[in-house]
């Protein structure tokens, strides 16, 4: 019940942000409308698990970290993406890469495959039936390995510090 009453009050938060105006009728309204919005993606987070508001600020410094380190690999794939489309001659060889993971919980999975997908050049295609290999797509699979432990050492570090 905690965690739901926690997800509302963030919800009416964006509520709150979105509509342009931060007043109490308008968190209200927020906490009036979150319930129909989580209400259908219930399944996907552990309502029956013991949430403790507690951790969940513990976690907010390794959330902040995870989003600095996000934006530092988009940069680079930025920048990675531009010298490949601005090169007079195409040498790239793109492909499907096999990147084990360590994360178990569906959270952590979703954050890794979301974070893969967001940085240029690379888009997460599968998980595998165990959940312990995302296949990822790379405009450059010259090092299948590299990318692989790129992804491993500095996505899902912060990505399982942060979410799981």
């Amino acid at each position: 019940m905690k965690r739901y009453i926690a997800y509302s009050a963030i919800l009416a938060l964006v509520w709150c942000f979105v509509h342009g105006t931060v007043s109490v009728n308008n968190f209200i309204l927020g906490l009036i409308i979150a319930p129909f919005i989580i209400r259908p993606f219930k399944v996907l987070f552990p309502f029956d698990q013991e949430f403790s508001f507690g951790n969940a600020i513990k976690k907010i410094p390794a959330q902040i970290k995870f989003l600095y380190v996000l934006m530092v690999e988009i940069i680079k794939a930025n920048i990675m993406v531009a010298k490949i489309v601005l090169q007079p001659k195409i040498n790239i060889k793109p492909g499907i890469i096999a990147v084990p993971i360590d994360s178990k919980t569906d959270i952590g999975i979703t954050a890794i495959a979301n974070t893969i997908t967001l940085t240029p050049g690379t888009l997460t295609i599968d998980v595998s039936e165990d959940k312990s290999i995302l296949y990822v797509h790379a405009i450059d699979a010259t090092d299948p390995e590299g990318v692989a432990k790129s992804i491993s050492e500095d996505l899902e570090k912060y990505t399982m510090e942060a979410f799981e």
